[in-house]
């Protein structure tokens, strides 16, 4: 772990200590691919979210288009308590992020320097504070799957849920 890591983890940076979060919160990870529309992601979540549903618990998804979009709106819709979690700062956010973000419980700034690993460690966070994680891959890029095995070495409850090729868009 490099020290900006390190440094993101501690309660001096204004995130929450992956240790004190999970002794306090049922909490689960929701991560996926981007080239997923709204009506096959709301799908998946209903098929494989919804008995989780209206049990407390805290939800941490990132900010992405596609799944984390998706599931942003679907557990708002269900009155579920939702983190965002950002690489960097709320500010740092496209407009049509920053409006979705206003929906949400609370949104964790990891204020990280602007990196390329930047959303790979953001996903790493989410893991630590998961008992639970959710992953949603089409098969294109490689971020939901270095999240699922990541999650497997911390021994996580993990389901990777495939998306069929013909149900994401191009």
């Amino acid at each position: 772990m490099t020290s900006w890591e390190a440094a993101a983890l501690r309660d001096d940076s204004g995130t929450l200590p992956a240790s004190e979060f999970t002794r306090r919160s049922k909490s689960v990870t929701i991560t996926g691919s981007r080239d997923v529309d709204r009506e096959t992601a709301r799908c998946l979540f209903e098929q494989n979210l919804s008995s989780l549903l209206h049990q407390g618990r805290t939800w941490l998804v990132g900010t992405a288009r596609g799944i984390d979009q998706w599931a942003l709106e679907w557990l708002r819709d269900h009155n579920e308590i939702c983190w965002a979690v950002v690489p960097y700062t709320l500010r740092d956010q496209p407009r049509s992020v920053q409006s979705r973000l206003e929906e949400v419980d609370r949104v964790v700034e990891l204020q990280l320097p602007r990196r390329k690993s930047a959303g790979a460690f953001r996903n790493r966070y989410m893991v630590e504070l998961s008992q639970i994680v959710f992953g949603f891959w089409s098969g294109k890029g490689g971020s939901t799957i270095k999240t699922l095995r990541h999650a497997l070495r911390k021994q996580r409850e993990v389901h990777g849920i495939p998306v069929s090729s013909s149900a994401a868009t191009e």
